[in-house]
């Protein structure tokens, strides 16, 4: 029996696991191994850690799963690491909410301890996810699957070995159900009444069911609850009759088997209203409402993506397009489903946005436009958002002016789409036609002329290479610049009209030959022959020149053609102007007027010769004589002869003429013409002439004479010349002799004289010689006078030169000499300037303490006045609450209205009472002094262990410097992450690498912060796009490995060719480097890798200015703080260290994983290729190596190629992290001064939680030792005032309750946050400055000795001390100190040196000699000097004065110009505060008038008596005592308390009272109430005072019984 029954045992453990098989291939959607495979197969980890990315992807992201593809399993099996797996799959059960009691051990499954847990975990999960509604059930197959006997005695005998019992899988539901936390058991309860009501039928029950909040069923819709509950009752008894066919009603069920989980009821609620809402969408588009169908479409059900308002005609317009199509398809009109919405959402937002992005490029297409930019024009054009036709880059200049040209032709300025896009297609074509120009290619040439995107007109096929010619020699014409469509156009039209002129020419030569001068005519007034000016009146002499022209040529050129035409119409003219002309002299002869015929005969146009004025009469006379002997025929005809020998005819009457003789010609008699005349003129002139001629004869003679002799001279003249021209060589040798001979003779002569008279030579030459040499001089000292500027700016020259040189050496030398000093000491006298400036400087800062003590005031003011008007708030509040109970202070209620009025029943944080407020103003002080003192939030980041301040101290960091949000915390933010690190280096490490080793968690904390500052993706702006350039790359191959690029080579050829290939497969690397084609391919490789690694790294480098400022400054501080602690260290390694944390922590992530960094944009869904992670990873390798200058390891010409580059890279690197550490001081980034904290007009705010609060509460005090060494730590003091830890119920007001609703609040009350007003409770601004006695005698001694050696030369200090003063050097001594004495007497009373230093300078030199002797010996002591080098040691002081002297004045104007801007800013903060004080007086003032006014009385009699009498409240004591009012009256017994009368009247004041007591009716004393007194009193938790100094009242029950009476 006990062998079947673990036979049993083995069977069903079988089925268990091939039903966890079965579940987890439904689940990860793979195939598993065989059932007895399945455990061996779960010990890597790797499938239950798929199964948790499934259902917990947050908690398991897929490349947190350590070996997901299992390679390394099935290489070298199981290792460490794996664990990782099993624990990833551990921590999402525990998100999910899986009970503990379920989940295995990681040693239970790594080791197989105990396998049968971890497939009872998977059952027990699967019935966990199918509850929630998360994963299909898990099927039983006990009975329904078969195994073979082997395979059960070995499952036996591995489960004997193990000793392992199996669980009780038949009770996971049960112990599932127990196990259930308080809220999953009562959304179980929820679900089962839903079940249950579902079942019932009522919609209305089913309504209540569902709106239960336990159940967490959201969305619910009360239009849709009937559809709720149809739809619910159909799932469910499917569900049911499934259940029923899988068990057949043999087994025991779970109860969700039959009953819908929350799950599967949320989805069909969501179903319901996805349904509703695509019906709503449906209606809005067929009423085609834009309005309705954005509503529709906003309905949370439907769950779209990427809504956008803007985009709602596109929405409907698609939308409604998608119906219509559907509709069609299917031939019926269904609403469009959910995905088909979201895709035409999707497309819609495209369309919408390329439109936007059309508009965009538009409007920088248009700018572009506007300037001079043609290279960003075409780049404008070129933009994929305006999809224009193809733009060429060459034409970039022909673009932009044509294009610019139509910009200014339309009339709102700027292009819109469809004229760009027409516009852009010609251009191109035209940018086509002129490259084939350019080109020489006839073929393209003729494809784009002919092309209809460039619109030419009147194109002929068979004029294709006159057109060629022609734009070519136009192209030639213009030179670079391309052809415009015009002078495209244009060219065409030429060789067309070319053409249509040619046809015409032909013309014109064929009516030639005919001899028709109408047919002529005919052909020359055709528009295509281009001849202007054809007249038809000369038509006749068209022919007649043409003809004649004719002769010569065969056929007649369209130039010839027009030239004729030019000249008949010339001579048609000319013609007619002689006719005229000659008309007009026969018409002055016919009228016998001299004159007239003068002028006439004198026109240009008649053409005569010869005529003069003084033969007028005989012109006139020879005329008439001329037409006397003709007979007039009176024919109105004349020809006149040309000179070619034509006929031109003139009509007298009408003036007009013809080439074509009229008909029944007849030429006028008695008409004289052209010859005739010129006859007549010629004759009378010559004779005229003659008569003159021998009146000039003598002097024609004497002149012909002269020019005769004048030409025989010059005859005989250019004859000797020409001889003397032939025999130059004996002439030139004739003059150089007879020249040497005279100059001989010359010389000898007066040598002879010379020697006669020597003695006068030397004497003349010495003369000579004196005068030259006082020549030179006065013309050099003339120069001198004359250059005197020049020769001064020398001389200074060379005197600056002396001077910086010895101020070099007061500078940079250690010992500088005492001559020198004494030249510059002078400088440490105060001018003019730095007295008025350290005048104005004291001022301001006196000036600066009183506003801010001053403004100390204004804020204590305040504080105190929010306080009043809190008390008087919470006092009405109050006052209503106890009218609402109780309407009269009687004996019985008095205890409880007392307890009502007490101000201690609230106990919150902000309670107004005075504990609260205290507590309140501590934590206020603590979280300000966390803030601005970074080194206590510093030393407790570097304490705490990485597991909590990873965590919590993250938390609470960011959110008290609320994320940075502001300049003044994101300073104070950067403050802390520098002082942590310094703590960090300062602390904990030993060597340098150990910040690269260590992972500081400042370092995290920072790393993580500066990566999305302010919401902004940095590496998105400085990698992004060149990142995303090498994703979209997909042809790139970088793989440098030998091996790799071998086999991957081997595999390209074999599926090239389909044989299989003859090298081996496995050979090692130096063989695979063997061949030629795995080398090149590997150079290629490199070559990729570089420039994908160059474009990485200039995309880093060349952004330099966007890294967050700081990251930069921390690496700055990094750098600085190892270098103080480790000296040694070389700066290699310390840009290293740095490089490690801006690359490999900052930026090397992104750059391997920049989907998970958003650093690049990728579709929803879609995920990195294996190859694209690859060449990421490989780039992030070499960028690494090249920030560490690490090289590769490895021999190869590819490795020495690789390290090389990396060798160079890590240069460029080196100078980026320079320029990384290259930032200015945080307080000059953010200008911030020690005057920022008191600028302020509002004080910082922060919000944090109350569990945050507490625990940081707690851990100041754990380290309060080590972060408080003093006693008097500002920390401390401020944690003394806090007092222990407060628990939840104290804190937040609520009293210890321990009932089931405390303990469930108790978690949500710690996520409340609470808002704190920081302020600093240790703001004491001392403006006073006392000087120590040690400063105050070196000062002394240093101006004392500044005056001994200005007065008394000497070498050395020690030479001046020890000579004595002469009378001179004691009274220039004595003008020195009085010159002092003068100034001094000039200064402010606070300027004024102090006495003792006044009379130690104003001595003799020898007693000052002695003092400073003695005060340097006390200057030793102190221990400031050393005793050998004394003397030298204050001289140096001396010379480091004069050296800062200008400094300190700079440093003196830059803080006047600070004080400047603090006292502008402190007198504005003043205003501010001085409007809030007299806002609040006004706003108590109003409040007590308002109290008072609710006390008039309403009735009539009332209202009548209260102008006559004031309102009096009067009560004897006994009855106060009776109300609780009063407590006691010393030395006075209880039963006289009825004698005493208190007499109440409101006082002069609003919201006083006098309050008189009269015993037995005599008025003994008068007290002044005040109203906010009562109420500070009761803030302040004092329950009993005096008054009168006698009777004591309980200050409660008196507020409320004044507010009973008076302010009701």
């Amino acid at each position: 029996m006990d062998e079947q029954r673990i036979q049993n045992v083995a069977y069903q453990y079988l089925c268990r696991l091939e039903e966890a098989k079965r579940w987890l291939e439904a689940c990860l959607k793979e195939e598993l191994p065989a059932p007895t495979e399945l455990e061996d197969a779960l010990r890597n980890g790797v499938i239950v850690a798929k199964l948790g990315n499934l259902f917990a992807p947050g908690v398991v992201p897929l490349k947190k799963i350590y070996d997901l593809d299992q390679q390394r399993y099935q290489a070298v099996g199981l290792q460490f690491r794996h664990t990782d797996n099993i624990i990833h799959w551990r921590n999402a059960m525990t998100t999910l909410g899986l009970p503990v009691i379920f989940q295995p051990e990681t040693t239970d499954v790594y080791e197989k301890k105990n396998m049968p847990r971890a497939i009872y975990c998977i059952h027990a999960l699967s019935l966990y996810l199918y509850r929630l509604g998360l994963a299909p059930p898990i099927h039983d197959l006990c009975g329904k699957v078969k195994f073979t006997e082997e395979e059960i005695n070995n499952m036996k005998l591995e489960l004997d070995k193990y000793g392992i019992q199996v669980p009780a899988f038949n009770k996971i539901g049960g112990i599932l159900t127990n196990e259930l936390s308080k809220d999953e058991a009562t959304v179980h309860a929820a679900v089962i009444a839903i079940n249950e009501a579902v079942e019932r039928g009522n919609v209305v029950i089913t309504a209540e069911a569902l709106r239960n909040p336990n159940a967490l069923i959201t969305d619910l819709q009360e239009a849709l609850m009937s559809i709720y509950q149809e739809v619910l009752l159909q799932t469910k008894r499917h569900k049911a009759t499934l259940a029923a066919s899988w068990h057949g009603g043999l087994e025991e069920k779970d109860i969700y088997e039959e009953y819908l989980t929350q799950r599967e009821i949320q989805d069909n609620i969501n179903t319901v209203n996805v349904r509703s809402a695509v019906e709503q969408v449906d209606e809005a588009l067929e009423t085609a409402d834009e309005i309705s169908l954005l509503s529709a479409l906003q309905l949370p059900s439907l769950v779209l993506k990427g809504l956008c308002t803007d985009n709602a005609s596109w929405y409907l317009d698609q939308l409604s397009a998608d119906r219509q199509m559907k509709a069609l398809d299917q031939g019926s009109v269904d609403p469009l489903e959910p995905d088909e919405l979201q895709e035409g959402l999707t497309f819609a937002n495209k369309q919408a946005e390329r439109a936007r992005s059309v508009k965009r490029e538009l409007q920088c297409l248009n700018m572009s436009l506007r300037r001079s930019n043609p290279r960003h024009t075409v780049n404008c054009l070129m933009s994929s958002d305006l999809q224009l036709p193809p733009v060429f880059s060459f034409a970039a200049a022909f673009y932009h002016r044509e294009l610019q040209l139509l910009q200014r032709q339309t009339a709102q300025g700027e292009l819109q789409h469809e004229e760009l896009y027409v516009a852009t297609e010609m251009l191109s074509a035209v940018a086509l036609i002129n490259q084939a120009i350019d080109a020489q290619n006839l073929q393209q040439f003729n494809l784009s002329l002919v092309s209809a995107s460039v619109g030419l007109n009147n194109v002929d096929q068979s004029l294709m290479g006159r057109y060629f010619d022609s734009l070519t020699w136009m192209k030639q014409e213009v030179g670079s610049n391309i052809l415009t469509w015009n002078q495209l156009q244009e060219g065409i039209n030429s060789v067309q009209k070319e053409h249509q002129q040619t046809l015409a020419v032909g013309l014109i030569n064929e009516a030639l030959t005919s001899r028709d001068h109408k047919k002529l005519l005919s052909a020359l007034l055709l528009p295509s022959s281009g001849v202007a000016e054809v007249l038809s009146t000369n038509a006749c002499r068209y022919h007649c020149l043409l003809t004649r022209a004719r002769l010569h040529k065969s056929q007649l050129s369209f130039t010839d053609i027009q030239e004729g035409v030019w000249r008949a119409n010339q001579q048609t003219q000319k013609a007619l102007k002689l006719c005229l002309s000659v008309a007009a002299v026969n018409q002055a002869m016919k009228e016998n007027s001299m004159t007239q015929t003068l002028r006439v005969l004198c026109l240009p146009e008649v053409g005569l010769h010869g005529v003069m004025s003084q033969c007028a009469a005989e012109y006139q006379q020879e005329l008439n004589a001329r037409i006397t002997h003709k007979q007039d025929n009176r024919s109105p005809w004349v020809r006149v002869q040309l000179e070619d020998g034509s006929s031109y005819f003139f009509h007298l009457n009408r003036l007009e003429g013809s080439w074509e003789e009229p008909h029944k010609f007849i030429h006028n008699s008695v008409f004289l013409d052209q010859q005739e005349i010129q006859e007549v003129v010629s004759s009378v002139s010559a004779s005229y002439s003659r008569s003159l001629l021998w009146k000039s004869s003598e002097a024609l003679i004497t002149r012909l004479q002269a020019a005769s002799r004048g030409f025989l001279i010059r005859q005989h003249f250019e004859g000797w010349q020409h001889y003397l021209h032939r025999q130059t060589e004996a002439a030139t040798i004739i003059q150089s002799n007879w020249r040497k001979f005279v100059q001989q003779r010359a010389y000898k002569e007066r040598l002879r004289f010379l020697y006669l008279n020597w003695r006068a030579v030397v004497k003349i030459q010495s003369f000579v010689r004196m005068w030259l040499v006082r020549r030179k001089y006065q013309a050099r000292l003339c120069f001198f006078r004359y250059n005197i500027d020049a020769v001064v700016k020398i001389q200074a020259f060379f005197r600056a030169n002396r001077a910086r040189g010895e101020y070099r050496m007061l500078v940079h030398s250690d010992t500088p000499r005492l001559s020198v000093i004494r030249k510059f000491v002078h400088l440490l006298d105060l001018g003019d300037s730095d007295i008025r400036e350290e005048s104005e400087l004291l001022q301001l800062r006196e000036e600066v303490v009183r506003t801010i003590r001053f403004n100390r005031h204004l804020e204590a003011d305040l504080n105190l006045m929010d306080l009043k008007i809190g008390l008087l708030v919470r006092n009405r509040a109050t006052l209503q609450e106890l009218v609402s109970h109780c309407k009269k202070l009687t004996k019985k209620n008095k205890e409880q209205l007392s307890d009502m009025m007490d101000v201690k029943r609230g106990e919150g944080l902000k309670a107004l009472s005075r504990g609260r407020r205290e507590r309140l103003e501590a934590y206020q002080h603590l979280f300000y002094l966390l803030q601005i003192q970074p080194s206590y939030l510093a030393q407790l980041i570097v304490l705490m262990p990485q597991s909590r301040s990873t965590s919590f101290m993250e938390m609470l960091v960011f959110s008290l410097f609320n994320y940075g949000s502001s300049p003044r915390e994101a300073f104070l933010l950067l403050q802390l992450f520098t002082e942590a690190l310094q703590y960090e280096i300062r602390w904990k490490v030993d060597q340098p690498q150990d910040v690269v080793t260590g992972n500081p968690t400042v370092i995290k904390m920072l790393v993580s912060f500066y990566r999305h500052a302010h919401g902004q993706n940095i590496l998105q702006d400085i990698m992004g796009l060149a990142l995303q350039d090498i994703l979209l790359d997909q042809i790139l191959a970088i793989r440098t490995d030998p091996l790799d690029v071998y086999k991957s080579w081997i595999n390209q050829t074999e599926s090239q060719t389909g044989n299989k290939s003859s090298l081996p497969y496995d050979v090692s690397a130096e063989e695979a480097l063997s061949h030629p084609e795995v080398q090149r391919r590997i150079n290629v490789a490199i070559v990729n890798l570089k420039n994908l690694t160059d474009r990485v790294l200039k995309a880093i480098t060349s952004n330099l200015h966007k890294l967050p400022y700081g990251l930069r400054y921390t690496a700055k501080v990094l750098r600085d703080a190892l270098k103080t602690k480790f000296p040694e260290a070389s700066d290699n390694e310390l840009y290293k260290i740095v490089g490690n944390l801006i690359y490999y922590r900052y930026m090397n992530p992104a750059i391997v994983a920049p989907d998970g960094f958003n650093v690049v944009e990728r579709s929803a869904g879609s995920a990195l290729q294996p190859g694209q992670r690859h060449i990421l990873g490989s780039i992030a390798r070499m960028l690494q190596h090249a920030a560490t200058n690490k090289y590769f390891n490895g021999d190869g010409p590819h490795v020495t190629a690789l390290n090389q580059y990396i060798s160079h890279t890590h240069t460029k690197f080196r100078k980026f992290l320079l320029g990384v550490c290259d930032v200015p001081e945080p307080k000059e980034r953010f200008k911030m001064n020690e005057y920022s904290e008191l600028l302020m007009v509002t004080k910082p705010v922060i919000y944090i939680s109350v569990s945050e609060l507490l625990n940081t509460h707690k851990l100041l005090l754990e380290h309060q030792k080590v972060l408080c060494l003093e006693s008097s730590d500002p920390l401390r003091l401020l944690l003394k005032d806090i007092g222990p830890v407060p628990t939840l119920q104290e804190l937040m007001g609520t009293t210890t309750n321990t009932t089931a609703d405390s303990g469930s609040n108790s978690s949500q009350s710690t996520k409340i946050e609470v808002s704190l007003t920081l302020s600093d409770k240790f703001e004491i601004f001392n403006g006073s400055d006392d000087t120590p006695d040690t400063r105050r005698l070196l000062l002394t001694t240093k101006q004392m000795i500044i005056d001994v050696i200005r007065t008394q030369p000497g070498e050395t200090l020690s030479d001046v001390l020890t000579a004595s003063a002469s009378h001179e050097q004691e009274v220039c001594h004595y003008s020195l100190i009085q010159q002092r004495v003068r100034q001094e007497a000039c200064l402010l009373e606070r300027m004024t040196r102090n006495q003792s230093l006044v009379s130690d300078c104003n001595v003799t030199l020898g007693v000052k000699k002695r003092k400073i002797e003695r005060y340097l010996c006390h200057l030793e002591g102190l221990g400031i000097l050393t005793p050998p080098h004394s003397h030298n040691q204050i001289l140096l002081m001396i010379a480091k004065d004069v050296r800062h002297q200008h400094a300190h004045r700079q440093h003196r104007r830059e803080e006047l110009k600070k004080l400047r801007q603090t006292i502008n800013s402190l007198h504005a903060k003043s205003s501010f505060h001085s409007e809030q004080v007299d806002y609040y007086r006004h706003y108590i003032s109003s409040c007590l008038d308002n109290l008072t006014a609710k006390s008039k009385v309403t009735s009539k009699k009332a209202t009548e008596n209260r102008g006559k009498k004031v309102p009096t409240l009067s009560y004897s004591a006994a009855r106060l005592q009776e109300k609780g009012v009063l407590l006691e009256i010393e030395d006075l017994p209880a039963t006289q308390f009825k004698n005493v009368i208190f007499n109440i009247v409101p006082g002069p004041e609003k919201g006083t009272f006098n309050v008189k007591a009269c015993f037995l009716g005599i008025e003994m004393e008068e007290f002044l109430l005040k109203y906010q007194d009562l109420l500070q009193l009761q803030y302040e938790g004092v329950a009993v005072m005096k008054m009168f100094n006698k009777a004591k009242v309980n200050v409660n029950l008196l507020i409320f019984l004044l507010n009973k009476k008076f302010f009701k």
